[in-house]
């Protein structure tokens, strides 16, 4: 798994752009760069109406996640997607089909610096059992 201290960009150019930002992220194993993806005060919906809140929780549960191979294989090109977003001034919502017909909807943000952050993702982890921390407080890893 690739981190960086400091990522080089945060988020995409285009709201439409982060979908291809996050595969490219996830087949490089680069955990930093996903977690660049979403806002520091960003929302990701997880299994049983759980919620990863925060930079510190989406880092955990996306780190689960790629240790379980749930969001596809490391080093290998992620499934084609189609993306599209509607925006509304600042804010976009983006919604991505892939080839089996499985819709994911989040909502992004335009920063001050003009680039694009998800700030609410309510589908793409909350099937991904693995992202769920264990009783102990630590993620439980299938």
């Amino acid at each position: 798994m690739t981190t960086t201290a400091h990522p080089s960009a945060v988020g995409a150019s285009a709201p439409e752009a982060l979908e291809s930002c996050f595969a490219a992220c996830v087949a490089a194993g680069d955990l930093d760069g996903i977690v660049g993806l979403y806002a520091a005060d960003a929302v990701v919906s997880l299994p049983r109406g759980r919620e990863a809140a925060g930079s510190t929780a989406i880092r955990s549960a996306f780190a689960a996640a790629l240790a379980a191979g749930v969001l596809g294989p490391v080093g290998e090109p992620a499934q084609a997607v189609s993306a599209r977003a509607v925006v509304t001034g600042g804010l976009a919502m983006t919604t991505s089909t892939t080839p089996d017909g499985t819709v994911r909807t989040q909502v992004a943000r335009r920063t001050v610096d003009g680039r694009w952050v998800w700030v609410r993702d309510g589908s793409r982890l909350r099937d991904v059992e693995a992202c769920l921390p264990a009783p102990s407080g630590d993620l439980a890893v299938a």
